[in-house]
């Protein structure tokens, strides 16, 4: 019996990558936080919650769609007073090779949608993903050209292109 139980917790664990790319639709939720970089000194970005709902094509090809919602909890030199809560869209490919943990993540989108002016963004992400029985979960890190308003000596804001470096955690569906 331990045999047997043995051989299907192995097979379970193998094919675990597997259950989490099938096809069809899908839903992630995720949170994630990260750096600023690229534009003078290093500050961590707000924390943000993800949804998305996505369409795998095949095991291997999925399209989403994220909705992002950046919360105002860190106070940050590069917008004024603060930061405030925001929403982005994300238009996103993802690349799985079957048989492999790990993914790429090719990401377009618009920020700033309540604060305005909205600005396009783009970037990418390497993630690791386990899944079994069609709920799974996934890390990933990434990073994405991002405008932002950089205040100059004379307490006007001027904008500067830097990088948004991003780590998330979340789950999967489906």
């Amino acid at each position: 019996m331990r045999r047997i139980s043995l051989a299907l917790l192995t097979l379970a664990l193998l094919a675990s990558p597997l259950a989490a790319r099938a096809g069809g639709l899908h839903f992630e939720g995720s949170v994630g936080s990260g750096v600023r970089a690229g534009i003078g000194s290093t500050e961590r970005i707000p924390t943000n919650l993800m949804a998305t709902l996505g369409y795998g094509f095949t095991d291997m090809l999925k399209l989403q769609v994220g909705a992002l919602a950046n919360l105002g909890d860190v106070s940050a030199s590069y917008s004024a007073g603060g930061s405030k809560f925001d929403v982005d869209l994300r238009g996103m490919v993802v690349v799985s090779p079957p048989l492999f943990p790990l993914y790429l993540r090719g990401i377009v989108g618009v920020t700033s949608l309540k604060a305005k002016p909205a600005k396009f963004t783009w970037g990418g992400a390497l993630g690791i993903g386990f899944g079994l029985f069609g709920i799974g979960a996934f890390g990933e890190v990434g990073a994405m050209q991002h405008t932002y308003k950089i205040p100059d000596p004379t307490g006007t804001f001027e904008e500067k292109k830097g990088v948004q470096i991003e780590g998330r955690l979340g789950i999967s569906i489906g």
